[in-house]
């Protein structure tokens, strides 16, 4: 019992578990963005047409940007992290007697009395690689075990924005009449949003139901915006 909690404990923390965040995130931002751009121009009258294509657009730029937006982030991250651990090697090399003070220090702020914090800065400072996982993963919280992957983050993120798309834009590929697919449009947009609050409550261990509303509260408000602006720029534009 004790070994299948604590392979689920470290299955929470693997790469695989954080991409829960780049599917989340993207669902989230292809079903807003998208949905409210093909309600400001089913709003501004555009033809059938022009609305499956100015979705269409929209799908692929926000596939496309936050896709590299993930990649870019995440690549930033680990070089961020890396520099990290060459700056605390230097300093194992340079400055020894200060970091094994700070070692001291990190085991007296958890409670070890001087000898245990003696005998547990020998075990740590005796390794150089231990030593330096040790000032990174407790000085600097960072773990370098299992850095996240750029172009799985971007694959992932790019996947989920054409998921989160899709409920917005089916119904223009369906139905002939605007106004029909408009509407069918909102109440899949309404139910996807719900459905991934409540994904997003069962991941983060929250209330489905809040959580479920906040999302489609959300998604409401990028329809309420969407057609409000296509509105705006029909008057203005004529």
């Amino acid at each position: 019992m004790v070994n299948q909690e604590t392979r689920h404990t470290e299955r929470v923390h693997t790469p695989e578990a954080r991409s829960i965040r780049e599917l989340v995130f993207g669902v989230n931002d292809g079903l807003v963005s998208v949905t409210g751009i093909v309600m400001g121009v089913t709003a501004s009258r555009m033809t059938a047409h022009d609305i499956v294509i100015s979705g269409l657009s929209a799908v692929t730029a926000a596939t496309i940007s936050m896709g590299l937006g993930a990649y870019l982030s995440t690549a930033a991250q680990n070089e961020y992290f890396l520099a990290e651990r060459g700056r605390e090697e230097r300093e194992v090399e340079t400055v020894p007697d200060e970091e094994r003070r700070e070692v001291e220090a990190i085991y007296r702020n958890q409670g070890f009395g001087p000898d245990e914090t003696k005998t547990l800065t020998e075990h740590v400072v005796a390794d150089r690689d231990r030593w330096i996982s040790f000032m990174m993963r407790e000085e600097l919280g960072i773990l370098l075990d299992s850095l996240d992957s750029p172009w799985r983050n971007a694959w992932v993120m790019a996947v989920a924005v054409i998921l989160g798309s899709l409920p917005p834009m089916v119904p223009y590929l369906i139905f002939r009449s605007s106004h029909t697919a408009m509407i069918v449009a909102i109440i899949l947009a309404c139910l996807a949003a719900f459905s991934l609050g409540v994904v997003k409550a069962r991941v983060a261990k929250g209330n489905w139901w809040r959580s479920g509303v906040q999302f489609v509260a959300v998604a409401g408000a990028a329809v309420v915006i969407g057609i409000f602006a296509g509105h705006l720029f029909h008057l203005w534009l004529g």
